[in-house]
């Protein structure tokens, strides 16, 4: 159900495609505002002030952390993606802005003070509201976009989200580098770690700034959804064993995005660590490779997009998902660093790479009204993975050595991409829906930060 504002809108003066264009951008640039902080505030130097608070217990509080943030997340993730459908989605977004500036408040506090309770409590408000937040503009960047486009609009902004993610590590570099201290003390953790707070006001600003209109392809000259998609409506309505084929599609892409975050989370959490212990890696050292990760995982991404245009969406994510697992068997058993750290950046890229693949062919396969509600089934991935985090603590733990966790993944990951191979049976073609007036006019122009795509993103 829409508002009675929404309905008006539809009823009365058609919106102006500027209106689209003009949101996108503010949400793409307070996303990079907001990433950034968190991959200042709650990256992996926040994972080695927890190790250094933690004691022996070091890894087992950076998963209980983790886990906290998911298992919120989880619970609040259907009601989130219900109030998504019926309201306005721009309205929740500025809804919460003050409950998560109230969650970064108690965070940065429990920070300062060393105070393990204030902490918890602010990754409880936090966590949350950044998942209502980031599952909503999701939605909002999809319903602005036409259908032909999406693919493009989503995998952009996955790029700017993995350019705001080396932006973070880049910055806490500097500010090492400035201070002339390159070590793993407490103190001066937290001190870089806070630096981050200095973007927030972007988060705020670039939010308040977007206009309310109804999706796109509801407006009078897009109201034919059907000839918007990149599917024939007649294909994904048939049905195999009683199940309409585009719920089988988009249930499996959402379960595999489950299962291999359940192993992602395993590990993904702990891979600076891993360098530090394994490696003896500096503070410095840990941000610079911080910094190169996503930037290596936006490169792949626009190649992931070129391939997919040349083999289909769905074998360009398989084959992907593949060589990603391979890559994290050959790290499993490879030692040395010359040829670990090649592996550890092309597996990171192959495995994300595919996420803004996946989050399109979904968005296409599921209507408009049902998009916040089954976005929200994301969120189970987001859970899993931090979930998952306190299993991978308790395993490098136990024993002893990061690589151990490192099997169990791989073996997930193998486990996921045999779950996705029936799809290729059901799977319908794809074609390119007629260019509109809408298409040139909202994607936004290519510029910094934004050619080439959720960690990056948390599935891989």
């Amino acid at each position: 159900m829409e508002t009675m504002e929404m309905q008006q809108q539809l009823a009365g003066s058609e919106p102006d495609p500027e209106d689209y264009r003009k949101n996108i951008r503010c949400i793409f640039a307070s996303l990079f505002s907001g990433v950034a902080l968190s991959a200042v505030t709650l990256g992996p130097l926040f994972d080695a002030y927890l190790l250094n608070i933690g004691g022996v217990n070091g890894n087992k509080l950076v998963g209980a952390v983790e886990s906290t943030r998911g298992i919120l997340q989880l619970v609040l993730a259907y009601p989130i993606g219900a109030m998504s459908d019926k309201m306005s989605r721009i309205r929740l977004m500025k809804w919460d802005l003050p409950f998560w500036t109230l969650g970064l408040g108690l965070l940065v506090i429990g920070v300062v003070l060393d105070n393990l309770p204030l902490l918890f409590i602010g990754i409880a408000i936090w966590a949350p509201c950044s998942q209502c937040w980031n599952s909503t503009a999701q939605v909002v960047v999809a319903d602005s976009a036409p259908a032909g486009e999406r693919t493009k609009v989503i995998s952009r902004m996955t790029s700017l989200r993995l350019v705001a993610l080396a932006s973070g590590p880049l910055l806490q570099a500097l500010m090492l580098l400035a201070s002339r201290q390159n070590h793993w003390g407490s103190s001066l953790l937290r001190s870089v770690i806070l630096s981050g707070c200095v973007l927030w006001p972007g988060v705020l600003l670039w939010t308040l700034r977007l206009q309310d209109v109804p999706p796109l392809e509801k407006t009078t000259g897009n109201s034919r959804q059907t000839e918007q998609s990149v599917f024939d409506a007649a294909c994904l309505d048939r049905r195999h064993l009683g199940i309409p084929v585009r719920w089988w599609l988009a249930g499996t892409l959402e379960f595999t995005s489950f299962v291999t975050a359940m192993g992602a989370g395993m590990t993904v959490k702990f891979f600076p660590l891993f360098f530090r212990v394994d490696y003896h890696f500096t503070p410095l050292e840990i941000c610079i490779l911080s910094c190169v990760y996503p930037l290596c995982i936006s490169a792949m991404v626009e190649i992931c997009r070129r391939v997919s245009k040349r083999l289909g969406r769905l074998m360009a994510v398989m084959l992907f998902h593949f060589l990603g697992t391979a890559c994290l068997w050959a790290m499993c058993y490879i030692r040395p660093l010359v040829f670990v750290l090649p592996l550890y950046l092309l597996r990171g890229a192959l495995m994300n790479a595919r996420g803004p693949i996946v989050r399109s062919i979904v968005m296409d396969l599921v209507t408009s009204d049902l998009r916040g509600r089954w976005n929200s089934i994301q969120s189970l991935s987001g859970f899993t993975w931090s979930g998952s985090a306190a299993l991978g603590g308790y395993l490098a733990d136990s024993a002893g050595d990061y690589r151990f966790t490192f099997v169990v993944t791989a073996l997930i990951y193998t486990v996921s991409f045999f779950i996705g191979l029936p799809l290729y049976f059901i799977y319908p073609s794809e074609k390119v829906p007629a260019a509109s007036p809408q298409a040139r006019d909202v994607l936004p122009p290519a510029g910094p930060g934004t050619t080439g795509a959720a960690a990056g993103s948390r599935a891989g």
